[in-house]
């Protein structure tokens, strides 16, 4: 697991899961279907994306397909690093 990744499911389990929800995130955890990215909760990710990562994500990666999970975020943040 890279430290991208800890980072991500850190702050995810820390920021976005409400209090009395019993769930562990993982990489693979469903962030969409479990409806755990709400339009609030993804500007918060994005925030820390771009504050605490220091990638910003562009208007054209804002496809659900990019935060379907941890893994996707990371794959992308990564793709957005190389550039």
């Amino acid at each position: 697991m890279t430290a991208t990744t800890q980072r991500l499911i850190a702050f995810i389990q820390d920021n976005l899961v409400q209090d009395g929800d019993d769930i562990e995130i993982d990489e693979t955890t469903p962030l969409l279907v479990s409806g755990l990215l709400d339009s609030l909760r993804t500007a918060r990710l994005l925030n820390f994306l771009r504050r605490d990562l220091g990638v910003a994500i562009p208007a054209a990666k804002l496809d659900p397909g990019n935060f379907r999970d941890v893994a996707a975020i990371v794959a992308m943040v990564e793709e957005l690093e190389s550039v």
